[in-house]
Parts: structure tokens; sequence; C-alpha cells
């Protein structure tokens, strides 16, 4: 990397640092809004939601990064094409590809930075938040609305209604079917417990049923083994989106095993899996507002440009993934086709410059 080079990732990563922050502060702020209402139950005071609060922002610094490189990006080199910087370069003989790559190497930088944080960090981060939160409000870490969640592991159906910090389950039922597509076993336990890779159920009322007769017995506890494991409740506790990408292909794994849907989880994976490009999309759709006639612009409409075309991004991405959802499309389609779209368009935009 020469000086132009270190120069310009300098300017850009500045420019994103500082986007980030507002962007950070302005979502901790509406956040606190909505934890103020939870304020005082159990024991959930104001510390302990500013301590929530701060477990989650490496996720929410995850998912705002594309908005703050955009905005990053035109802020920064809006910046040298003010003081007339990039026209001294151009002069120079570096051309407008010579410096978008320079752009682009910048956000290539800060865009693995960010996913590893995203992948290592703020996962356990914020399960570790939802866990105390859960427990300073005395409450159980319902699962989905409240509802609970049903599973499915092999024949066996199974329903929980809550989940507990230390990996304990409360209030479960259990259903056998059985190859005819009728019902043989039902299982209703208070706890479970996960004990050396299984789990125990605990004061269990178990229900046999033999075409009209049915043989009730209660057990103190009852062993079973089963694919639903810990990992596998982090991920049912979590919305896909805050998921590692370690984890999603575990959940993928075990809802194909069971011969469930799974499309929904692999649109989300196959985000993950192009987050550097959706990065590099950003700012490639940024370089022609820079480089073209709007580079004598000022920042306040650089601004409200970066939050016009992130908002922009973010509902195509968000309505071709429910397209894709919708008609059975491969879920790559739905990951990748936004992110082409705005790669196309900036890369025609810049082409029209030379």
């Amino acid at each position: 990397m020469n000086i132009l080079d270190r120069y310009i990732f300098r300017t850009v990563a500045s420019a994103t640092l500082v986007a980030l922050l507002v962007l950070l502060l302005l979502e901790f702020f509406l956040s606190l809004l909505v934890e103020l209402e939870d304020v005082g139950k159990g024991r959930y005071d104001l510390l302990a939601a500013f301590h929530y609060l701060l477990l989650i922002q490496p996720q929410r610094l995850y998912e705002l990064f594309p908005m703050a490189l955009l905005v990053g990006g035109l802020l920064g080199m809006g910046a040298l094409a003010s003081g007339s910087e990039l026209i001294v370069m151009r002069a120079a003989g570096l051309s407008l590809a010579r410096l978008t790559g320079s752009a682009l190497q910048a956000g290539l930088l800060l865009s693995l930075a960010v996913l590893v944080l995203g992948e290592f960090v703020a996962p356990p981060l914020e399960q570790t938040a939802y866990e105390q939160r859960a427990a300073a409000k005395s409450e159980s870490m319902a699962i989905r609305g409240g509802r609970g969640f049903w599973a499915r592991d092999g024949d066996y159906f199974i329903h929980v209604r809550a989940v507990l910090p230390g990996i304990r389950l409360v209030d479960i039922h259990v259903f056998k079917v059985g190859s005819d597509a009728r019902l043989e076993t039902v299982v209703a336990a208070q706890g479970a417990r996960y004990v050396e890779g299984r789990w125990l159920l605990e004061e269990v009322n178990r229900s046999l049923l033999n075409g009209d007769a049915v043989r009730t017995e209660h057990l103190p506890d009852l062993t079973v083994d089963s694919a639903i494991s810990p990992q596998v409740l982090d991920v049912l506790a979590t919305n896909p989106s805050e998921l590692s990408i370690r984890d999603l292909l575990i959940y993928v794994d075990y809802l194909e095993h069971n011969g469930l849907d799974a499309q929904e989880y692999r649109l989300v994976l196959w985000r993950k899996l192009l987050a550097p490009l959706i990065h590099i999309a950003m700012l490639v759709v940024a370089m022609p507002f820079v480089f073209g006639p709007q580079r004598s612009t000022g920042t306040g409409q650089r601004l409200l440009l970066g939050l016009l075309l992130g908002l922009a991004f973010f509902l195509s991405n968000y309505l071709l993934g429910n397209v894709v959802l919708l008609y059975g499309l491969p879920p790559l389609v739905g990951a990748s086709l936004p992110t082409l779209l705005f790669l196309g368009a900036g890369f025609y935009a810049l082409r029209r410059l030379r």
C-alpha cells in the first residue's frame, strides 16, 4: 500500500467511523427510550438497561456498517473532491479506476474487521445481554413472542414454553408420531436440563396410546437423546439476522435433517457470506457522486444522498428476500440480486464519467 492508498484509506476510514459513531449513538438513544418502559420490573434498573444496551452495540455496529460505509465514502471522498485534491490526483496521471480501487481497498479492509466482529464477538455478547436482562426482570427467556417454540426431531414433535438462563427448559410437551401418522406417545415434563450430551426431563407424565387404550405413568425423571442441542436452542432464541455463520450452518443442517423448511435461514446465511460484496457495492454506488458533476455539493447534501441510497438498498434487499421466500426461488438469488444491481449501476455510472 503506497502513500496515496494510505491517505485515501485514512480519509475513508475516518469518515466511516464518524458516520458509524453518529448512527450508533442515534440507535442507542432510540433503544434506550424503548428500554425505559421496562425499567422497574424486577431488578431491571437504569444501570441494567445501560449494561444491556452496551452489550448489544457490537451487533448493532455490524448491522449499521453498510450504511456507515456508504455515508463515509461519500463524505470522505467528497471532502477530497471539494478541496480539489481529486482533480490534482487525476491531473498527475491517476485514473478514475485507480482512485476508485484505492477507496475500495479501504472499504474491504474495514469490512473484514467488521465481519470478524460480527462472527466472533457480537453473537455471544448479545446472547449474554438477553439472558442477563431476562434474569434481571425475573422472567423466563420466552422464545418467539412469548409463545415458546415448536421443533421437530425425527418422529418427535416438541413444544417448549420457555427457556431459562443456564440452558433450562420449562413446560415441555413431546409428541411421538408413528409411521402411519398416528399419535403414539405424549410426554409432559415440568422442566429439563442438558446433562452430558442428553436432555434430562424432570417430573414427567407419559401417556402411551395403543389403539383405543391409553396407559399413563409418572416418572421423576427421564433421559432423552435429541438432535436439539443447546446450540440449536440459541438459534431458536435469536433473530436469524443476529446469528453467526457457524450457528446458521448448524441450524440449517438441523432443519434439513428433519425435513423442515430452511429457506429463511439459508437466505440470511447467503447475505452474511456475501457481506464483503455488499460493502464494496456501497462504495461503488457512492463514487459516481464524488467524481461526477455533484462533486461540488455540500456535506449536508452528501449525507442526505447517502441515507437515501442506503435506505433504497435495504428496502430492495428486504423486498426481494420476501419475494424469493414467497415463490420458492433459490435463496442465493434474493441475497445477491440487490447487490449485483447496485454494483452494476455504480460501475455503469463510473464508466459514463470516463
